[in-house]
């Protein structure tokens, strides 16, 4: 289990880098979104996975869950990933408002949690 749960943290560790990667710290930080700008990103890990961020830190919770083995540790991720699809559902009905079909067109080309097979086709 603690070698599961370190290997959990550290891939969590290689989706912040290329979240970082794709995003820039500006982006990532949501500096961009706050002044009224961004772009839908479709490209990178962003064109495997929706929402990358929110699975690799469950990712990280379920590592640490693994290496701590408690209940509360257990509690916590169960909280955390109710959390997480409220902050999820919340995002993607703002994606929607903001992007309209483009945005629509990316969530049927793109699952959110599992990576595709294959890049989406660019629009």
């Amino acid at each position: 289990m603690l070698l599961a749960g370190l290997c959990l943290i550290v891939f969590e560790g290689w989706i912040f880098w290329r979240v970082h990667r794709d995003l820039g710290t500006a982006r990532l930080v949501g500096k961009t979104e706050l002044s009224g700008g961004g772009i839908l990103e479709s490209g990178g890990i962003y064109a495997r996975i929706r929402h990358p961020r929110y699975v690799g830190s469950f990712l990280a919770i379920v590592g640490a869950c693994l290496l701590a083995g408690t209940a509360v540790t257990w509690t916590i991720a169960a909280i955390w990933l109710v959390l997480m699809r409220l902050a999820i559902a919340l995002e993607e009905s703002e994606l929607r408002k903001r992007f309209g079909t483009r945005y629509e067109d990316y969530a049927r080309a793109v699952p959110q949690f599992f990576p595709a097979r294959s890049t989406p086709r660019r629009q």
